[in-house]
């Protein structure tokens, strides 16, 4: 029972680290501004 409990709390405190990473994380969605010189 002791081992399914923190199994469970780890599980749950992965997720919450994920979501606020991803929230403070704009890498994904950054898109720089692509000079004219390359767009050639």
């Amino acid at each position: 029972m002791k081992r399914h409990a923190v199994t469970v709390i780890s599980r749950v405190l992965a997720l919450v680290a994920v979501a606020f990473a991803s929230t403070a994380c704009n890498f994904l969605f950054h898109r720089p501004e692509v000079p004219e010189e390359l767009r050639r």
